[in-house]
Protein backbone atom coordinates (compact mmCIF):
# COMPACT_ATOMS: atom_id res chain seq x y z
CA UNK A 1 0.00 0.00 0.00
CA UNK A 2 1.49 3.29 -0.80
CA UNK A 3 0.65 6.23 1.20
CA UNK A 4 0.92 10.04 0.48
CA UNK A 5 0.95 11.90 3.80
CA UNK A 6 0.45 15.75 3.92
CA UNK A 7 0.61 18.41 6.52
CA UNK A 8 -0.57 21.84 4.75
CA UNK A 9 -2.97 23.44 7.33
CA UNK A 10 -1.47 25.56 9.39
CA UNK A 11 2.85 25.60 9.69
CA UNK A 12 5.59 23.54 9.35
CA UNK A 13 4.04 22.04 5.72
CA UNK A 14 5.60 18.50 4.70
CA UNK A 15 4.63 15.62 3.04
CA UNK A 16 6.15 11.59 3.52
CA UNK A 17 5.58 8.62 1.35
CA UNK A 18 4.60 5.32 3.43
CA UNK A 19 4.95 1.71 1.49
CA UNK A 20 3.25 -0.96 3.37
CA UNK A 21 4.31 0.68 6.95
CA UNK A 22 7.84 1.69 5.66
CA UNK A 23 8.57 5.47 5.65
CA UNK A 24 10.39 6.11 2.42
CA UNK A 25 10.20 9.87 2.60
CA UNK A 26 9.90 12.69 4.14
CA UNK A 27 10.49 16.16 4.22
CA UNK A 28 9.36 19.92 5.21
CA UNK A 29 8.66 21.98 1.89
CA UNK A 30 10.80 24.86 3.81
CA UNK A 31 14.11 22.59 2.95
CA UNK A 32 12.84 23.16 -0.76
CA UNK A 33 11.39 26.58 -0.58
CA UNK A 34 13.82 28.10 1.53
CA UNK A 35 10.59 29.87 3.66
CA UNK A 36 11.07 29.60 6.99
CA UNK A 37 7.96 27.03 8.79
CA UNK A 38 6.78 26.92 4.68
CA UNK A 39 4.82 29.37 4.65
CA UNK A 40 2.80 31.93 7.35
CA UNK A 41 -0.19 30.03 8.67
CA UNK A 42 -3.20 32.50 7.74
CA UNK A 43 -6.56 31.83 7.49
CA UNK A 44 -6.56 31.76 4.00
CA UNK A 45 -3.38 29.49 3.29
CA UNK A 46 -4.72 25.93 4.46
CA UNK A 47 -5.18 25.00 0.51
CA UNK A 48 -1.18 26.21 -0.15
CA UNK A 49 0.38 22.74 -0.59
CA UNK A 50 3.99 21.39 0.16
CA UNK A 51 3.84 20.79 -3.50
CA UNK A 52 8.03 20.14 -3.73
CA UNK A 53 8.06 17.75 -0.69
CA UNK A 54 5.42 16.13 -2.58
CA UNK A 55 7.37 15.91 -5.45
CA UNK A 56 10.57 15.12 -4.17
CA UNK A 57 8.39 11.94 -2.05
CA UNK A 58 7.10 10.65 -5.11
CA UNK A 59 10.41 10.88 -6.97
CA UNK A 60 12.56 9.28 -4.29
CA UNK A 61 10.72 6.36 -4.37
CA UNK A 62 10.13 6.32 -7.95
CA UNK A 63 6.40 6.06 -8.41
CA UNK A 64 3.31 8.32 -10.13
CA UNK A 65 1.09 9.63 -8.57
CA UNK A 66 -1.92 7.86 -10.29
CA UNK A 67 -0.02 4.57 -8.35
CA UNK A 68 -0.87 5.91 -5.08
CA UNK A 69 -3.76 3.65 -2.97
CA UNK A 70 -4.34 6.88 -0.39
CA UNK A 71 -3.40 10.69 -0.15
CA UNK A 72 -3.88 11.21 3.56
CA UNK A 73 -3.93 14.57 4.91
CA UNK A 74 -2.98 15.65 8.67
CA UNK A 75 -6.13 17.51 9.34
CA UNK A 76 -10.19 16.94 9.81
CA UNK A 77 -12.60 19.49 8.24
CA UNK A 78 -15.19 17.64 9.64
CA UNK A 79 -14.43 17.31 13.33
CA UNK A 80 -13.29 21.26 12.66
CA UNK A 81 -16.28 21.88 11.64
CA UNK A 82 -18.89 20.38 14.08
CA UNK A 83 -16.38 21.13 17.66
CA UNK A 84 -14.87 24.49 16.95
CA UNK A 85 -16.06 27.57 18.43
CA UNK A 86 -15.42 31.35 17.87
CA UNK A 87 -13.80 33.45 19.68
CA UNK A 88 -15.10 36.42 21.00
CA UNK A 89 -11.43 38.00 21.73
CA UNK A 90 -10.53 38.04 17.80
CA UNK A 91 -9.70 40.20 15.22
CA UNK A 92 -12.57 39.98 12.42
CA UNK A 93 -11.27 37.73 9.18
CA UNK A 94 -8.47 36.62 11.42
CA UNK A 95 -8.21 33.52 13.54
CA UNK A 96 -11.29 32.82 15.47
CA UNK A 97 -13.42 35.41 14.14
CA UNK A 98 -16.43 34.37 12.33
CA UNK A 99 -15.30 35.83 8.72
CA UNK A 100 -11.93 34.52 9.54
CA UNK A 101 -13.38 30.77 10.03
CA UNK A 102 -15.34 30.93 6.97
CA UNK A 103 -12.26 32.03 4.84
CA UNK A 104 -10.48 28.38 6.51
CA UNK A 105 -12.75 26.38 5.99
CA UNK A 106 -13.46 27.71 2.17
CA UNK A 107 -9.74 26.73 2.18
CA UNK A 108 -10.05 23.21 3.56
CA UNK A 109 -12.82 22.62 0.87
CA UNK A 110 -10.52 23.75 -2.05
CA UNK A 111 -7.49 21.22 -1.01
CA UNK A 112 -9.16 17.81 -2.64
CA UNK A 113 -9.13 20.39 -6.01
CA UNK A 114 -5.56 21.64 -5.26
CA UNK A 115 -4.08 18.15 -4.64
CA UNK A 116 -5.62 16.86 -8.24
CA UNK A 117 -4.39 20.04 -10.14
CA UNK A 118 -0.83 19.49 -8.52
CA UNK A 119 -0.76 15.33 -9.58
CA UNK A 120 -2.83 15.19 -12.50
CA UNK A 121 -5.29 12.70 -11.06
CA UNK A 122 -8.55 12.72 -9.51
CA UNK A 123 -7.56 12.70 -5.92
CA UNK A 124 -11.75 12.88 -4.64
CA UNK A 125 -11.82 9.57 -3.96
CA UNK A 126 -8.52 8.36 -2.19
CA UNK A 127 -8.39 11.25 0.20
CA UNK A 128 -8.26 10.30 3.98
CA UNK A 129 -8.70 13.21 6.50
CA UNK A 130 -6.49 12.04 9.59
CA UNK A 131 -7.55 14.14 12.95
CA UNK A 132 -4.56 16.72 13.81
CA UNK A 133 -3.70 14.78 16.98
CA UNK A 134 -3.92 11.11 15.67
CA UNK A 135 -1.62 12.24 12.99
CA UNK A 136 1.01 13.55 15.76
CA UNK A 137 0.12 10.19 17.80
CA UNK A 138 0.72 7.92 14.61
CA UNK A 139 3.98 9.75 14.20
CA UNK A 140 5.21 8.61 17.38
CA UNK A 141 3.10 5.11 18.01
CA UNK A 142 3.97 3.30 14.98
CA UNK A 143 7.58 3.77 14.89
CA UNK A 144 8.37 3.21 19.14
CA UNK A 145 8.57 -0.69 18.12
CA UNK A 146 5.79 -1.43 21.19
CA UNK A 147 1.90 -2.25 20.63
CA UNK A 148 -0.02 -0.66 23.19
CA UNK A 149 1.78 2.20 24.16
CA UNK A 150 0.36 4.98 25.59
CA UNK A 151 -0.05 8.43 23.73
CA UNK A 152 0.30 12.20 24.81
CA UNK A 153 -0.02 14.80 22.14
CA UNK A 154 0.62 18.66 23.21
CA UNK A 155 0.66 21.82 21.06
CA UNK A 156 -0.73 24.97 20.56
CA UNK A 157 -4.26 23.73 18.77
CA UNK A 158 -5.46 20.85 15.97
CA UNK A 159 -9.06 20.47 15.26
CA UNK A 160 -10.06 22.18 18.39
CA UNK A 161 -8.33 20.46 20.79
CA UNK A 162 -4.92 21.54 22.08
CA UNK A 163 -3.84 17.81 23.87
CA UNK A 164 -5.08 14.41 23.02
CA UNK A 165 -4.10 11.60 26.14
CA UNK A 166 -4.65 8.07 24.67
CA UNK A 167 -3.01 4.78 23.91
CA UNK A 168 -2.45 1.72 21.25
CA UNK A 169 -4.79 -0.65 20.79
CA UNK A 170 -3.34 -3.08 18.24
CA UNK A 171 -2.90 -1.41 15.04
CA UNK A 172 -5.02 1.38 16.38
CA UNK A 173 -4.59 4.92 18.74
CA UNK A 174 -7.64 5.30 20.45
CA UNK A 175 -8.50 8.65 22.62
CA UNK A 176 -9.08 8.44 26.46
CA UNK A 177 -9.23 12.43 26.70
CA UNK A 178 -8.35 15.94 25.49
CA UNK A 179 -8.34 19.39 26.18
CA UNK A 180 -9.80 22.23 24.63
CA UNK A 181 -9.40 25.74 24.11
CA UNK A 182 -8.15 28.02 25.85
CA UNK A 183 -6.17 25.07 27.77
CA UNK A 184 -3.51 25.33 25.03
CA UNK A 185 0.41 24.83 26.64
CA UNK A 186 1.66 25.67 22.96
CA UNK A 187 -0.77 29.07 23.12
CA UNK A 188 0.73 30.02 25.89
CA UNK A 189 4.26 29.60 24.99
CA UNK A 190 3.71 31.37 21.68
CA UNK A 191 2.18 34.78 22.90
CA UNK A 192 4.65 34.76 25.66
CA UNK A 193 7.06 34.06 23.26
CA UNK A 194 6.51 37.04 21.10
CA UNK A 195 5.73 39.00 24.83
CA UNK A 196 9.17 38.29 25.38
CA UNK A 197 10.55 39.86 22.16
CA UNK A 198 10.59 36.77 19.85
CA UNK A 199 8.51 35.13 17.14
CA UNK A 200 5.46 33.28 18.73
CA UNK A 201 7.74 30.45 16.83
CA UNK A 202 10.22 31.06 19.27
CA UNK A 203 9.77 28.89 22.44
CA UNK A 204 13.27 27.27 21.73
CA UNK A 205 14.85 30.54 22.96
CA UNK A 206 12.65 30.78 25.57
CA UNK A 207 13.58 27.15 26.83
CA UNK A 208 17.37 28.33 26.81
CA UNK A 209 16.93 31.59 28.54
CA UNK A 210 14.88 29.92 30.99
CA UNK A 211 18.15 28.39 32.79
CA UNK A 212 19.29 32.71 33.32
CA UNK A 213 16.40 33.64 35.10
CA UNK A 214 14.89 33.11 38.99
CA UNK A 215 11.42 30.97 38.34
CA UNK A 216 10.23 31.83 41.46
CA UNK A 217 9.79 35.44 41.33
CA UNK A 218 7.11 35.42 38.71
CA UNK A 219 5.72 32.16 39.47
CA UNK A 220 2.64 33.57 41.53
CA UNK A 221 1.50 36.05 38.84
CA UNK A 222 2.30 33.75 36.53
CA UNK A 223 -0.09 30.58 37.97
CA UNK A 224 -2.82 33.32 38.41
CA UNK A 225 -3.60 32.55 34.83
CA UNK A 226 -2.22 29.38 33.53
CA UNK A 227 -3.25 27.43 36.78
CA UNK A 228 -0.92 25.80 39.38
CA UNK A 229 -2.32 22.46 39.45
CA UNK A 230 -1.05 19.47 38.09
CA UNK A 231 -3.19 20.19 34.56
CA UNK A 232 -3.34 23.92 32.91
CA UNK A 233 -6.35 26.51 33.91
CA UNK A 234 -5.31 28.79 31.31
CA UNK A 235 -7.27 31.80 31.01
CA UNK A 236 -7.73 33.37 27.72
CA UNK A 237 -8.47 37.52 28.10
CA UNK A 238 -5.42 37.06 30.62
CA UNK A 239 -3.79 36.24 26.90
CA UNK A 240 -6.07 37.14 24.34
CA UNK A 241 -4.13 34.59 22.20
CA UNK A 242 -5.85 35.77 18.82
CA UNK A 243 -5.54 39.55 19.44
CA UNK A 244 -2.14 41.43 18.17
CA UNK A 245 -1.43 43.30 21.45
CA UNK A 246 -0.01 42.21 24.49
CA UNK A 247 -2.49 44.97 26.82
CA UNK A 248 -3.28 42.46 29.80
CA UNK A 249 0.39 40.82 29.75
CA UNK A 250 1.78 44.59 30.25
CA UNK A 251 -0.30 45.25 32.86
CA UNK A 252 0.73 42.20 34.82
CA UNK A 253 4.62 41.48 33.66
CA UNK A 254 5.30 45.29 32.70
CA UNK A 255 5.96 46.48 29.15
CA UNK A 256 6.74 43.95 26.57
CA UNK A 257 10.27 43.73 25.45
CA UNK A 258 10.66 45.11 21.65
CA UNK A 259 13.19 42.78 19.75
CA UNK A 260 16.09 45.16 19.41
CA UNK A 261 15.61 46.08 23.01
CA UNK A 262 18.03 44.45 25.71
CA UNK A 263 16.51 41.62 27.94
CA UNK A 264 16.05 42.92 31.47
CA UNK A 265 16.11 40.37 34.99
CA UNK A 266 12.50 40.60 34.93
CA UNK A 267 12.24 38.82 31.14
CA UNK A 268 14.74 36.09 32.53
CA UNK A 269 12.50 35.28 35.71
CA UNK A 270 9.54 35.28 34.00
CA UNK A 271 10.97 32.32 31.15
CA UNK A 272 12.22 31.09 33.90
CA UNK A 273 8.67 30.36 35.61
CA UNK A 274 7.34 29.10 32.51
CA UNK A 275 9.74 26.61 31.98
CA UNK A 276 8.77 25.47 34.98
CA UNK A 277 5.21 25.65 35.07
CA UNK A 278 5.25 23.54 31.74
CA UNK A 279 7.45 20.78 33.37
CA UNK A 280 4.68 20.99 36.33
CA UNK A 281 1.87 20.58 33.15
CA UNK A 282 3.29 17.53 31.41
CA UNK A 283 4.10 15.85 34.27
CA UNK A 284 0.33 16.10 35.59
CA UNK A 285 -0.79 15.58 32.05
CA UNK A 286 1.39 12.12 31.71
CA UNK A 287 0.22 11.13 35.37
CA UNK A 288 -3.34 11.39 33.90
CA UNK A 289 -2.27 9.50 30.85
CA UNK A 290 -1.01 6.92 32.87
CA UNK A 291 -4.10 6.05 34.85
CA UNK A 292 -6.21 6.19 31.31
CA UNK A 293 -3.46 3.72 29.38
CA UNK A 294 -1.00 2.26 32.15
CA UNK A 295 1.49 1.22 29.72
CA UNK A 296 5.27 0.71 29.97
CA UNK A 297 6.12 3.35 26.98
CA UNK A 298 4.32 6.83 26.44
CA UNK A 299 5.01 8.11 23.14
CA UNK A 300 4.84 11.60 23.10
CA UNK A 301 4.63 14.25 20.50
CA UNK A 302 3.37 17.43 19.49
CA UNK A 303 5.04 20.89 19.29
CA UNK A 304 5.44 21.09 23.10
CA UNK A 305 7.55 17.69 23.07
CA UNK A 306 10.75 19.67 21.24
CA UNK A 307 11.26 21.16 24.95
CA UNK A 308 14.27 19.25 25.80
CA UNK A 309 14.39 20.71 29.72
CA UNK A 310 10.33 18.91 30.06
CA UNK A 311 11.39 16.02 28.24
CA UNK A 312 14.20 15.03 30.92
CA UNK A 313 12.36 15.41 33.13
CA UNK A 314 9.27 13.63 31.78
CA UNK A 315 11.41 10.76 31.39
CA UNK A 316 13.04 10.79 34.20
CA UNK A 317 10.46 11.75 37.14
CA UNK A 318 7.25 10.77 34.93
CA UNK A 319 5.33 7.48 35.61
CA UNK A 320 6.41 5.48 32.24
CA UNK A 321 9.20 4.10 32.30
CA UNK A 322 10.18 4.75 28.42
CA UNK A 323 9.21 7.94 26.65
CA UNK A 324 10.33 7.68 22.94
CA UNK A 325 9.67 11.08 21.15
CA UNK A 326 10.21 11.23 16.92
CA UNK A 327 12.73 13.31 15.56
CA UNK A 328 10.21 15.24 14.23
CA UNK A 329 7.12 16.30 16.78
CA UNK A 330 6.46 19.40 15.43
CA UNK A 331 3.88 19.26 12.65
CA UNK A 332 6.52 18.70 10.06
CA UNK A 333 6.05 15.03 11.45
CA UNK A 334 2.19 14.94 11.24
CA UNK A 335 2.87 13.90 7.30
CA UNK A 336 3.90 10.71 8.77
CA UNK A 337 1.53 10.41 10.71
CA UNK A 338 -0.98 10.69 8.92
CA UNK A 339 0.43 8.63 6.38
CA UNK A 340 0.81 5.67 8.39
CA UNK A 341 -2.15 6.04 9.99
CA UNK A 342 -4.28 5.79 7.20
CA UNK A 343 -2.21 2.58 6.10
CA UNK A 344 -2.94 1.06 9.50
CA UNK A 345 -6.71 1.64 8.97
CA UNK A 346 -6.32 0.11 6.01
CA UNK A 347 -4.82 -2.78 7.51
CA UNK A 348 -5.47 -5.28 5.02
CA UNK A 349 -1.34 -5.37 4.21
CA UNK A 350 -0.77 -5.78 8.27
CA UNK A 351 0.91 -8.78 9.62
CA UNK A 352 2.98 -9.85 12.44
CA UNK A 353 6.25 -8.66 10.47
CA UNK A 354 5.48 -5.44 9.92
CA UNK A 355 3.89 -4.21 13.05
CA UNK A 356 4.81 -3.28 15.36
CA UNK A 357 7.63 -1.50 13.60
CA UNK A 358 11.26 -1.22 16.41
CA UNK A 359 12.51 2.30 16.97
CA UNK A 360 15.47 1.66 16.07
CA UNK A 361 14.37 2.04 12.09
CA UNK A 362 13.65 5.32 12.90
CA UNK A 363 12.27 8.40 11.08
CA UNK A 364 14.81 10.39 10.98
CA UNK A 365 17.13 10.32 7.28
CA UNK A 366 14.18 10.91 5.04
CA UNK A 367 15.24 13.64 2.37
CA UNK A 368 17.38 14.30 -0.09
CA UNK A 369 20.71 12.85 -1.15
CA UNK A 370 23.12 13.68 -3.55
CA UNK A 371 25.58 11.68 -5.99
CA UNK A 372 29.01 12.90 -6.65
CA UNK A 373 28.35 14.30 -9.81
CA UNK A 374 25.22 16.25 -8.83
CA UNK A 375 28.30 17.61 -5.96
CA UNK A 376 30.99 17.91 -8.12
CA UNK A 377 28.60 20.27 -10.70
CA UNK A 378 27.31 22.15 -7.48
CA UNK A 379 30.91 23.20 -6.60
CA UNK A 380 31.03 24.04 -10.41
CA UNK A 381 28.24 25.77 -10.74
CA UNK A 382 29.20 28.21 -7.38
CA UNK A 383 32.51 28.83 -8.32
CA UNK A 384 34.19 27.14 -6.01
CA UNK A 385 37.73 24.92 -6.29
CA UNK A 386 37.32 21.44 -3.59
CA UNK A 387 39.32 18.63 -3.10
CA UNK A 388 38.36 14.90 -3.07
CA UNK A 389 39.48 13.13 0.22
CA UNK A 390 39.82 9.40 0.40
CA UNK A 391 39.03 10.03 4.09
CA UNK A 392 36.93 13.08 4.36
CA UNK A 393 35.63 12.09 8.04
CA UNK A 394 39.53 12.25 9.07
CA UNK A 395 39.98 15.11 7.42
CA UNK A 396 36.89 17.03 9.03
CA UNK A 397 38.54 15.40 12.29
CA UNK A 398 41.61 16.87 12.21
CA UNK A 399 40.49 20.46 11.14
CA UNK A 400 37.27 20.96 13.89
CA UNK A 401 40.60 19.99 16.83
CA UNK A 402 42.38 22.30 14.98
CA UNK A 403 39.63 25.32 15.60
CA UNK A 404 37.87 25.47 12.11
CA UNK A 405 34.17 25.46 11.89
CA UNK A 406 33.36 23.10 9.49
CA UNK A 407 30.06 22.52 7.47
CA UNK A 408 29.21 18.98 7.20
CA UNK A 409 26.46 17.76 4.48
CA UNK A 410 26.69 14.24 4.27
CA UNK A 411 23.71 11.35 3.04
CA UNK A 412 20.31 12.05 3.30
CA UNK A 413 18.72 14.98 5.04
CA UNK A 414 16.91 14.54 8.48
CA UNK A 415 14.10 15.47 9.05
CA UNK A 416 12.71 17.76 11.91
CA UNK A 417 13.59 20.81 13.24
CA UNK A 418 17.16 19.85 14.76
CA UNK A 419 20.23 18.90 12.34
CA UNK A 420 21.50 15.16 13.59
CA UNK A 421 25.03 14.95 11.49
CA UNK A 422 23.60 14.93 7.91
CA UNK A 423 23.38 18.88 7.39
CA UNK A 424 25.27 20.18 10.61
CA UNK A 425 27.99 22.70 11.41
CA UNK A 426 30.91 20.96 13.62
CA UNK A 427 33.51 22.38 15.75
CA UNK A 428 35.43 21.59 18.76
CA UNK A 429 33.67 21.14 22.00
CA UNK A 430 36.37 22.22 23.96
CA UNK A 431 36.91 25.51 22.38
CA UNK A 432 36.03 28.58 25.19
CA UNK A 433 34.95 30.91 23.25
CA UNK A 434 33.81 29.08 20.11
CA UNK A 435 30.12 29.54 21.24
CA UNK A 436 30.28 33.13 21.56
CA UNK A 437 31.87 32.89 18.34
CA UNK A 438 29.49 30.79 16.30
CA UNK A 439 26.73 32.54 17.85
CA UNK A 440 27.90 36.29 16.99
CA UNK A 441 29.69 35.64 13.63
CA UNK A 442 28.40 32.30 11.94
CA UNK A 443 24.18 32.24 13.05
CA UNK A 444 23.80 35.99 14.27
CA UNK A 445 21.40 34.70 17.04
CA UNK A 446 21.53 35.57 20.72
CA UNK A 447 24.16 35.37 22.53
CA UNK A 448 22.29 33.35 25.61
CA UNK A 449 21.54 30.17 23.26
CA UNK A 450 23.65 26.95 23.74
CA UNK A 451 24.85 24.66 21.62
CA UNK A 452 24.79 20.35 21.81
CA UNK A 453 27.09 17.84 21.56
CA UNK A 454 26.99 14.80 19.43
CA UNK A 455 28.32 12.73 21.04
CA UNK A 456 29.43 8.41 20.33
CA UNK A 457 26.41 6.16 21.85
CA UNK A 458 29.03 4.03 23.71
CA UNK A 459 30.42 6.43 25.50
CA UNK A 460 28.09 9.51 26.02
CA UNK A 461 27.00 7.54 29.71
CA UNK A 462 30.83 8.53 30.97
CA UNK A 463 30.15 12.13 30.21
CA UNK A 464 26.58 12.58 31.17
CA UNK A 465 23.99 11.31 33.03
CA UNK A 466 21.04 9.90 30.86
CA UNK A 467 19.30 8.55 33.64
CA UNK A 468 16.72 6.11 32.64
CA UNK A 469 17.37 4.93 28.57
CA UNK A 470 15.33 6.64 25.72
CA UNK A 471 15.80 5.74 21.53
CA UNK A 472 14.77 9.37 21.35
CA UNK A 473 18.42 10.30 23.00
CA UNK A 474 19.47 10.38 19.28
CA UNK A 475 17.00 12.99 18.13
CA UNK A 476 18.46 15.32 20.42
CA UNK A 477 15.99 15.83 22.55
CA UNK A 478 16.78 16.05 26.26
CA UNK A 479 18.48 18.21 27.97
CA UNK A 480 21.58 16.00 30.65
CA UNK A 481 23.56 17.13 33.52
CA UNK A 482 27.41 17.03 32.80
CA UNK A 483 28.81 14.19 34.61
CA UNK A 484 30.85 16.10 37.80
CA UNK A 485 34.43 17.31 36.94
CA UNK A 486 33.47 17.39 32.97
CA UNK A 487 32.44 20.61 31.94
CA UNK A 488 35.27 22.19 31.79
CA UNK A 489 36.73 20.13 28.80
CA UNK A 490 33.55 21.13 26.90
CA UNK A 491 32.61 24.57 27.83
CA UNK A 492 31.06 24.90 24.53
CA UNK A 493 28.52 22.36 24.69
CA UNK A 494 27.61 22.90 28.18
CA UNK A 495 24.99 25.70 28.86
CA UNK A 496 24.68 27.96 32.07
CA UNK A 497 22.44 25.30 34.09
CA UNK A 498 25.35 22.66 33.98
CA UNK A 499 22.92 20.37 31.12
CA UNK A 500 23.67 19.56 27.74
CA UNK A 501 21.16 18.79 24.64
CA UNK A 502 22.76 15.57 23.65
CA UNK A 503 22.57 13.35 20.85
CA UNK A 504 23.76 10.21 20.57
CA UNK A 505 25.51 8.78 17.15
CA UNK A 506 26.03 5.31 16.78
CA UNK A 507 27.88 2.95 14.21
CA UNK A 508 24.41 1.72 13.17
CA UNK A 509 22.98 4.86 12.51
CA UNK A 510 25.12 7.05 11.17
CA UNK A 511 28.27 5.07 10.39
CA UNK A 512 29.76 8.39 8.44
CA UNK A 513 29.25 11.03 10.91
CA UNK A 514 30.25 8.26 14.26
CA UNK A 515 33.32 7.92 11.93
CA UNK A 516 34.09 11.53 12.39
CA UNK A 517 33.46 11.80 15.87
CA UNK A 518 36.39 9.11 16.66
CA UNK A 519 38.32 10.73 14.77
CA UNK A 520 38.21 13.35 16.56
CA UNK A 521 38.58 11.49 20.10
CA UNK A 522 41.40 10.41 18.73
CA UNK A 523 43.02 13.56 18.45
CA UNK A 524 41.79 14.85 21.55
CA UNK A 525 40.66 12.68 24.10
CA UNK A 526 36.94 13.95 23.93
CA UNK A 527 34.07 11.81 22.35
CA UNK A 528 31.97 14.22 21.16
CA UNK A 529 31.76 17.53 18.46
CA UNK A 530 29.78 20.74 18.81
CA UNK A 531 26.96 20.06 16.34
CA UNK A 532 24.41 22.86 15.21
CA UNK A 533 22.61 23.24 12.20
CA UNK A 534 23.89 24.34 9.12
CA UNK A 535 22.18 27.41 8.54
CA UNK A 536 22.37 31.39 8.88
CA UNK A 537 18.86 32.56 9.43
CA UNK A 538 17.60 30.56 6.92
CA UNK A 539 16.09 26.88 6.52
CA UNK A 540 18.97 23.99 7.17
CA UNK A 541 20.22 23.51 4.00
CA UNK A 542 18.99 20.73 1.54
CA UNK A 543 21.25 20.80 -1.46
CA UNK A 544 24.77 21.02 -2.41
CA UNK A 545 24.26 24.70 -3.72
CA UNK A 546 22.30 25.67 -0.56
CA UNK A 547 26.01 24.66 1.55
CA UNK A 548 27.98 26.62 -0.69
CA UNK A 549 25.74 29.55 -0.51
CA UNK A 550 25.51 29.48 3.07
CA UNK A 551 29.60 28.63 2.94
CA UNK A 552 29.82 31.85 0.59
CA UNK A 553 28.33 34.34 3.32
CA UNK A 554 29.53 32.89 6.93
CA UNK A 555 32.22 32.84 9.12
CA UNK A 556 32.58 28.80 8.12
CA UNK A 557 36.05 27.93 7.55
CA UNK A 558 35.41 24.89 5.25
CA UNK A 559 32.77 22.68 4.19
CA UNK A 560 32.56 18.96 3.50
CA UNK A 561 30.29 17.76 1.04
CA UNK A 562 29.95 14.35 0.52
CA UNK A 563 33.49 13.43 -0.18
CA UNK A 564 34.59 17.07 -1.60
CA UNK A 565 36.02 19.63 0.47
CA UNK A 566 36.37 23.23 -0.02
CA UNK A 567 38.40 25.79 2.17
CA UNK A 568 38.16 29.52 2.54
CA UNK A 569 41.67 29.64 1.31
Amino acid sequence: MKVLGINCVYHESSAALVIDGDVVAAAEEERFNRVKHGKPALVSSADVLPERAMAFCLERAGIAPEELDLVAIAFEPGLRRDTFRLDPLSVPGDWGSAEGEAEFRAGLARIPERLSELLGVDCEAVIRWVPHHLAHAASAYYPCGEEGAAVLVVDGIGESATALLGGGRGVLIESHGELGYPQSVGFVWEKLSAYLGFSPYDASKVMGLASYGNPHTCTAALAEIVGDGPEPAVRSEAFEFRLPHFDALEKRFGPRRLPTEPLLERHLDLAAALQSWNNRTILGLAERTYALHPARTLCFSGGVALNCTTNWLLKEEGPFPRVYIPSAPHDGGTAIGAALAASYAAASYVTETVFPKPATTGCEYTGPEFTGEQIRAAFAQAGIIARRCPDIAREVARRIAGGEVVGWFQGRMELGPRALGNRSLVADPRDPGMRDMLNEKVKHREAFRPFAPSVLAERAGDWFDLGRDSDSYRYMLFTCPVRPGLAARIPAVVHVDGTSRVQTVSKEVNPRYHRLISEFESLTGVPMVLNTSFNDSEPIVCTPADALATFRTTRIDAVAVGDYLATRS
